[in-house]
């Protein structure tokens, strides 16, 4: 067989495609090494990329470190033996699992809600079931800062009609100025992350509540970076601030995070979820979780029963230890007694100075990811840290050490 070589000069159709691309893509100056590279070997904080030194990890959102966790590798090892590898079809193809269900249930009872829907991964979850909740000239209010797969949920909601409203981040009382404006009998929908990627924050939940309980309006959370990390046995944000989120909270998360498997679910009543499972596109026409994934994340719920208010206790502890030290290196973070997650921003302020400075931590053996724009405004560049239970004071003193280099030397 015969294989044509390919042109030697694109089409003009292929350069626009290439110029619509490159005005949405992140791969700008250090980001085009990020994204080419690929690691020979990722093991626990260690990675190494070909002809570079090993580097620590502090990019990482193995937030329990339970990648690698006995459990989790025994049991996916297991699933694949008795279910293979693929997830056999969609699932209105009829490929559910009891594997399936009983991560339904069991993501269901952690987070208090009666049932879920699982789906191949949390950005999925956003952009098939936020649509799916709501109809033409009902309204959606989604914080500022959201991740971006709550952002393409609700811009394709919008285009099927959908009222769209952007309230300042994490401001209740601007919410409910824009909540003034939806009239009484229409549904609305409020979309906020528990904690908010880029900084770390965590959302003033009973304030919001509060809002939503005076307009009859329901809440989604996007609990990615809380779960697991979150109130005293890891169930969310609801259960740090000692709320329940039944009825009128529906609750997403991923499944790769503190979970250390992959994919996603919605958590709601089961009213909703009978419903999702034939209604939401991403549920309906896509290919299910592999088991795979299922039996990892199963095994991760119960670690987390057996020894999650350790690993939590121990994520805190290095949290709060590397603030300290980082403090009095003069970095700027935010104050030891604001942060409840694993998430650490370092503020730079200048985009293309936070660019050199993660080169020069490359560079020197510390991974570190910088956030410019479009991910932040311009002019507004940090570092953002992920801290986990594996990044002790042997492991943070080196990076911080590192991290003051780079600012001295970029300065």
């Amino acid at each position: 067989m015969t294989i044509m070589a390919p042109p030697k000069q694109e089409s003009p159709a292929l350069q626009a495609m290439q110029a619509r691309i490159r005005s949405r893509s992140l791969a700008r100056g250090y980001h085009h090494e990020l994204y080419d590279r690929a690691a020979e070997m990722y093991e626990g904080l260690s990675v190494t990329y070909p002809g570079e030194p090993v580097q620590t990890v502090m990019t990482t959102y193995d937030y329990l470190g339970l990648v690698g966790h006995p459990l989790l590798n025994e049991r996916a090892k297991q699933a694949i033996d008795k279910y293979g590898t693929g997830g056999h079809g969609a699932a209105a193809c009829s490929s559910s699992l009891s594997l399936h269900r009983e991560l339904e249930r069991r993501l269901a009872a952690f987070v208090g809600h009666e049932d879920a829907v699982a789906l191949p991964t949390g950005f999925q979850a956003n952009i098939t079931v936020i649509p799916t909740l709501v109809g033409k000239g009902d309204w959606i209010f989604s914080d500022k800062l959201n991740h971006a797969s709550i952002y393409d949920g609700c811009k394709l909601a919008e285009s099927r009609g959908v009222h769209l409203r952007y309230f300042d981040h994490n401001n209740p009382d601007h919410l409910r100025s824009l909540l003034a404006e939806a009239p009484s009998n229409r549904l609305k929908l409020i979309v906020a992350d528990s904690v908010f990627s880029a900084d770390g924050d965590v959302l003033d939940l009973p304030a919001f509540k509060t809002v939503c309980d005076e307009f009859g309006a329901v809440l989604y959370l996007d609990e990615g970076h809380g779960l697991g990390v979150l109130g005293e046995e890891g169930r969310g944000l609801h259960e740090h601030f000692g709320l329940s989120p039944a009825p009128t909270s529906l609750i997403m998360s991923g499944l790769g995070k503190a979970l250390s498997s992959a994919g996603g679910f919605v958590a709601a009543p089961r009213s909703i979820t009978k419903l999702l499972r034939t209604a939401a596109p991403g549920n309906v026409f896509s290919g299910r979780l592999p088991a795979a994934s299922a039996a990892a994340a199963l095994a991760a719920l119960d670690v987390n029963e057996q020894d999650g208010a350790v690993l939590r206790a121990r994520l805190h502890e290095n949290v709060a230890y590397f603030i300290d030290r980082a403090s009095r290196a003069e970095l700027i973070t935010r104050p030891s007694g604001r942060h409840h997650s694993g998430i650490v921003p370092v503020f730079v302020d200048d985009d293309q100075r936070a660019l050199r400075i993660a080169a020069h931590c490359r560079d020197h053996g510390v991974m570190v990811v910088p956030f410019v724009f479009p991910i932040t405004p311009r002019g507004a560049g940090r570092l953002r840290i992920n801290i986990t239970t594996r990044h002790t004071p042997d492991v943070l003193d080196p990076a911080i050490e590192c991290l003051t280099a780079a600012f001295r030397d970029t300065a």
